[in-house]
């Protein structure tokens, strides 16, 4: 028998599969981070919005707290 290797090509692209697979699996790593971030901002702005109006001027946020809590979770 011979040692030749053989890597099994997406038809498509002419790619071995496990870079897709790779390039795939980092696709995913970076959606996760992005999907987290935004939960990150979404709970933290809920959160704003549940203090009242001296709880807020306690924290000294620089930033207009009814402005903050507007914004979109995506937002930064």
């Amino acid at each position: 028998m011979s040692d030749t290797a053989f890597t099994i090509r997406n038809p498509q692209h002419g790619l071995p599969l496990a870079i897709l697979a790779s390039s795939a699996r980092a696709m995913g790593t970076a959606a996760y981070a992005i999907v987290r971030e935004w939960w990150y901002s979404y709970r933290s702005r809920l959160e704003l919005a549940s203090y009242s109006h001296d709880q807020r001027k306690d924290l000294g946020f620089s930033a207009d707290p009814d402005c903050e809590t507007a914004k979109p979770f995506w937002k930064k």
